[in-house]
């Protein structure tokens, strides 16, 4: 079983911005950092994406496309998992570092 992801979670875009992470929850922490629903990185800002003008560099999370669990909720909605990835509004990101290793789900 993956990791749950937490604000202590480091994610990237493909072009190594950092994903700036902030749980909407705060009913469930592991290590003091609160866990991450699904809805938590729709629209997250991305700073410091190395691809540069004329392209237009990752700002902000669009999509998630794989790491949402099925069993484990927390307010309604799933958690993220270190399995997680998606689309941004100018390429791909991913999970770097899932920040904890005590709380795991499916």
């Amino acid at each position: 079983m993956p990791p749950v992801l937490t604000e202590a979670s480091s994610l990237r875009c493909a072009h190594q911005g950092t994903v700036v992470v902030q749980a909407t929850h705060r009913v469930l922490t592991v290590g003091g950092a609160a866990v991450l629903v699904d809805g938590d990185l729709l629209a997250a800002q991305i700073l410091g994406c190395q691809l540069q003008p004329p392209v237009t560099p990752c700002a902000q999370i669009t999509g998630i496309n794989a790491g949402v669990s099925g069993s484990l909720t927390v307010g309604g909605q799933p958690v993220l998992l270190a399995t997680a990835q998606g689309t941004t509004n100018a390429g791909t990101w991913l999970v770097v570092d899932p920040g904890q290793t005590k709380l795991e789900a499916t």
